[in-house]
């Protein structure tokens, strides 16, 4: 967050489109792999079983989709998010419904992602997790106000390599 301080609102939605593709890449596998999908999809496997990995695929699937089909038109068309998009296209009524679907499916993520966080923060530092909790949102929320996306972006690549490493050398 320091070393990539901003005060230009672009830098808090698309980085300002400083960061190269490919370490966009990488930040986008990294929120794949975060400690929401990862608590959750092994969970999904260990509760439901070989037939689990339907859901394994079906939210890589999406992701993916999501990323070839939607993401290039948003940015052709100039928004940042998909209620930006609808109610540019067709009104503030579809702006706000499209809130509200993204801040229900957002829910059960960032749940997982907040009980991930606490779970590293207090399993690094050796606290509660309660107080895990709030000490890791608020090391996020520190980089996120002083660098932006940008910041966030450049975190992401780090967990990325980071992650990676930690899947191949087993």
């Amino acid at each position: 967050g320091v070393l990539a301080r901003t005060a230009s609102v672009s830098e808090y939605y698309v980085a300002g489109r400083r960061v190269p593709a490919v370490f966009n890449g990488m930040a986008t596998g990294a929120d794949w792999m975060s400690a929401a999908s990862f608590i959750g999809l092994a969970g999904t496997l260990y509760f439901g079983g070989y037939q689990g990995l339907a859901f394994v695929m079906g939210w890589t699937g999406g992701y993916v989709l999501v990323a070839l089909l939607l993401a290039p038109y948003l940015r052709k068309f100039g928004q940042f998010t998909i209620p930006d998009f609808l109610g540019a296209r067709y009104g503030n009524g579809a702006r706000l419904v499209a809130v509200i679907a993204a801040i229900v499916c957002s829910f059960t993520y960032v749940v997982a992602q907040i009980y991930g966080v606490g779970l590293i923060t207090s399993r690094f530092i050796g606290m509660d997790f309660e107080i895990g909790v709030f000490v890791g949102l608020a090391g996020i929320l520190v980089c996120s106000f002083l660098g932006g996306m940008r910041a966030v972006t450049w975190t992401q690549v780090a967990q990325y390599v980071v992650l990676i490493i930690a899947y191949m050398l087993p």
